[in-house]
């Protein structure tokens, strides 16, 4: 991709009048957009800045002098900006060969492997096209310019998002420091069958494009798993629910004391949107101080509460909801959570919670009430050890 000549903001027109995704055509524009994305990520989504010194700080501010970055203005403001580069461009730092598992795809060339991040959408663009238009963009250029692959990554919150356009989780989850659990995801731009069959936006933008199929059944060997695990684009309801009723090892109204009272289809309403994360022993779903969106229901497997001493506070099983306190109140974590034994969790977010006040209100009070009941029970355990422990004194 560094062989394509930089033209000066280069224009690709988005549907409507006012809104345009380009490209920066120098550094003061570059600066422009990097002031912009800063604002976006501190101001509103209160992520703490890396110290300047901090080696992460300095790889992140190399990788922005080499990358390309892509804005969207609408009229005379900006809306949205996001970084593009290839392995050509820059090396992967050593983080993100371990993240992004980059040592399965040694044997394709740098200018093959893609990534985009710090995706940075002002508050009243991101319910909108915003985010697609500059996906899409990215899309192109990267592309064009040879890449084979797309990597990026995002909270468990937006992992059907990214499905729904052609991404696949495909690697462990990790932990980013002030961001919490990311989940690494992969385009692959020539598998044009599995784009077609989430009805993604890319399957029309490779119309016209010469694909390489061996691509494709190269990531189907490499990670069959991903290849093969249904994503959220293409499971109904009834299909889901099937699904938990599988890993529960129960009908789900039975094993979640978080559905407590729903019928089976307000449940299935419930969770028509969530998405699942596949974990292992040793992962850490949650870190204490990191702000977080999401709770989780443990599907199987085990996890641990840990204090910031790495004291066990408690341990869950199957059909516990885990991360409530974050999930209400949008506050950073008061604990780790920690994988002891290979788990699969369902990820419920605000965004979901919210959809379902405005649309499902009756539903909504009954998840909050069994939420308030789950907190209540925890909160006397918890007193009740703090009691034992006294009385030892």
């Amino acid at each position: 991709m560094a062989n394509i000549a930089a033209k000066s903001a280069s224009k690709i027109t988005a549907p409507g009048p006012s809104l345009q995704v380009r490209e920066t055509a120098n550094a003061e524009q570059r600066q422009k957009i990097l002031k912009f994305r800063a604002q976006i990520v501190v101001d509103e989504l209160g992520v703490s800045p890396l110290p300047t010194a901090d080696k992460q700080r300095l790889e992140e501010i190399a990788r922005d002098e080499a990358a390309r970055h892509l804005f969207l203005t609408a009229g005379n403001k900006i809306a949205g900006s996001l970084r593009l580069y290839t392995s050509e461009m820059i090396a992967p730092s050593r983080d993100m060969i371990t993240n992004y598992g980059l040592n399965a795809f040694i044997d394709f060339e740098p200018e093959h492997l893609s990534f985009t991040d710090h995706m940075a959408i002002a508050k009243r663009w991101r319910d909108g096209k915003v985010p697609a238009l500059m996906m899409a963009a990215a899309f192109k250029l990267a592309r064009n310019g040879g890449a084979q692959f797309n990597f990026t990554y995002c909270p468990p919150a937006l992992v059907g998002l990214y499905e729904k356009i052609g991404y696949r989780s495909y690697v462990q989850q990790y932990l980013e420091t002030g961001e919490g659990l990311q989940v690494p995801m992969v385009l692959v731009m020539d598998d044009v069958d599995h784009l077609r069959a989430v009805n993604s936006p890319f399957a029309r933008l490779m119309t016209s494009k010469k694909t390489a199929p061996g691509i494709a059944n190269w990531f189907r060997n490499a990670f069959p798993d991903a290849a093969d695990r249904p994503v959220k684009a293409l499971r109904n309801e009834d299909k889901l629910w099937g699904y938990l009723t599988k890993q529960l090892h129960q009908n789900p109204l039975h094993g979640v004391p978080l559905f407590d009272a729903l019928s089976y289809d307000e449940a299935r309403q419930f969770v028509k949107n969530a998405t699942t994360l596949i974990l292992r022993s040793g992962d850490r779903l949650a870190r204490a101080g990191d702000v977080a969106f999401e709770a989780f229901v443990v599907l199987s497997g085990n996890v641990e509460i840990h204090d910031r001493d790495g004291s066990v506070l408690a341990r869950f099983d199957r059909g516990s909801t885990v991360g409530e306190i974050a999930y209400l109140a949008a506050m950073p974590r008061t604990a780790d959570i920690v994988v002891t034994q290979d788990a699969e969790v369902l990820v419920l977010t605000q965004e979901m919670f919210r959809k379902t006040i405005d649309s499902e209100p009756a539903i909504a009070s009954k998840i909050l009430f069994n939420l308030t009941l789950i907190l209540a029970e925890r909160l006397r355990a918890t007193s009740q050890n703090l009691s034992s422990y006294t009385q030892g004194l």
